[in-house]
């Protein structure tokens, strides 16, 4: 029998959406308020610390909203999976989400996922749902928004902790943060966009889409590999073995899904910094200027 490592790190994405009500556009809206209710709705589950339990990153694949979650601790994710399967996650974080949005109403789907398995059809193989998670290391801190968001919430906790001389009830942080605003860096965010040349006209230089992830998969063909080898020179996600690894995972499912998936892995590692112009300059550099073109023929100037 193996022996648990010391320090039992692992991590999964929490794939949520609504049939009544878009949360990616809310989110894309109200991050601060949204935020805060799925941090209050998330910390009812963090049994040991408030780091037990952690959001690294908040994802936007239509029509989900998604949630990169950090487990410090094997019997913390345990007990995670457990509430998750009796549905107590789904029922915190749709009752958070409901009163955050001012709705009568909320049913919110939510769905476990390790890469490309579906953790939600084998929760009763508790040991097996374990090794997957602990399988996905994270390549990646906490997003920067998200830092400032949550020194936000633990502030906000804190507070109405010191006010009431009792530990925070579930909550309380969503039935205050109306009265919060938010992130000055979230207010304030319109400083100049940089742009970069190619081929004698300038593009707007911007965090890469869903859109750009779609083109990128259609176009490259055989040769997402060898952008993949151009990206990791500055992209600690990418290191190997990752795109052999990428190779091996999606075989069967083609091309398509091997190109989609290495992007992806570069958008969740390098966040808003996973920029257009890296992925044109990766291709440039691998001598796909046609493929280059073709990406930027999307874009507005």
């Amino acid at each position: 029998m193996t022996s648990v490592p010391s320090e039992w790190i692992g991590s999964v994405y929490l794939f949520m959406s609504s049939d009544s009500t878009s949360l990616r556009a809310q989110y894309d809206t109200s991050k601060s308020l949204i935020y805060k209710a799925l941090r209050n709705a998330l910390s009812a589950f963090s049994r040991n610390s408030i780091n037990s339990l952690e959001i690294l990153k908040v994802l936007q694949g239509d029509p989900h909203l998604i949630l990169h979650l950090k487990f410090n601790g094997k019997d913390n994710c345990l007990e995670f999976l457990r509430d998750y399967r009796e549905r107590r996650v789904h029922h915190h974080v749709q009752e958070q989400l409901r009163r955050c949005l001012s709705l009568d109403s909320l049913q919110v789907f939510l769905e476990l996922k390790v890469d490309n398995k579906k953790l939600d059809l084998i929760l009763d193989e508790e040991e097996k749902c374990l090794n997957h998670i602990y399988s996905l290391k994270p390549s990646y801190v906490k997003d920067e928004d998200l830092v400032e968001l949550e020194t936000n919430f633990i502030n906000l906790s804190l507070g109405s902790s010191h006010s009431t001389q009792n530990s925070i009830s579930p909550t309380s942080p969503v039935e205050n943060s109306t009265q919060v605003s938010p992130p000055l860096s979230l207010c304030s965010s319109s400083s100049e966009p940089s742009t970069f040349p190619f081929q004698g006209r300038d593009y707007a230089d911007k965090p890469l889409t869903s859109e750009h992830q779609q083109r990128f998969a259609n176009l490259v063909g055989r040769s997402w590999k060898k952008v993949g080898r151009s990206l990791k020179k500055n992209c600690r996600a990418l290191e190997d073995p990752v795109i052999d690894n990428i190779a091996y995972e999606h075989d069967k499912e083609g091309l398509y899904e091997q190109a989609y998936q290495l992007l992806r892995r570069f958008m969740d590692g390098e966040g808003k910094k996973a920029t257009l112009k890296r992925l044109v300059d990766a291709l440039v550099e691998c001598e796909l200027n046609v493929i280059a073109e073709k990406l930027l023929s999307m874009e507005d100037i």
